[in-house]
């Protein structure tokens, strides 16, 4: 078993460490470490795409590209604004899946101890 300190690290880099852990399914046969381990892949891969959305559209190149485009005034207009309501909405969707995604590494690990 190990230490405390290491399975508060290992909960905590869950979005990294999930996927080194879709290895040990021939050691738990058991319907309950799939059950238990899909909702977590699940939100690892959601927390994966608002995190690489929120860095894209939290850049200020994006909104400065949108905005040099020629002509279609309204396309203009609607990237510059576009980036700040995405940003927004990915500033309370990643830090939720986050906590999600902790709480459910930390029961499977409890759950499920790996040897």
């Amino acid at each position: 078993m190990a230490a405390a300190p290491v399975r508060f690290i290992n909960a905590a880099a869950w979005p990294l460490t999930i996927w080194t852990s879709l290895f040990h399914f021939e050691k738990h046969p058991a319907d309950d470490y799939v059950e238990r381990t899909t909702p977590i892949v699940a939100t690892a891969i959601a927390f994966w795409v608002c995190a690489i959305g929120l860095l894209v559209f939290a850049n200020p190149v994006v909104t400065s590209i949108g905005g040099s485009i020629d002509g279609a005034e309204a396309m203009v207009q609607l990237v510059r604004r576009m980036p700040g309501a995405i940003v927004g909405v990915l500033w309370y969707f990643v830090p939720a899946l986050y906590i999600i995604g902790f709480w459910l590494f930390a029961t499977r690990e409890e759950a499920f101890p790996r040897n």
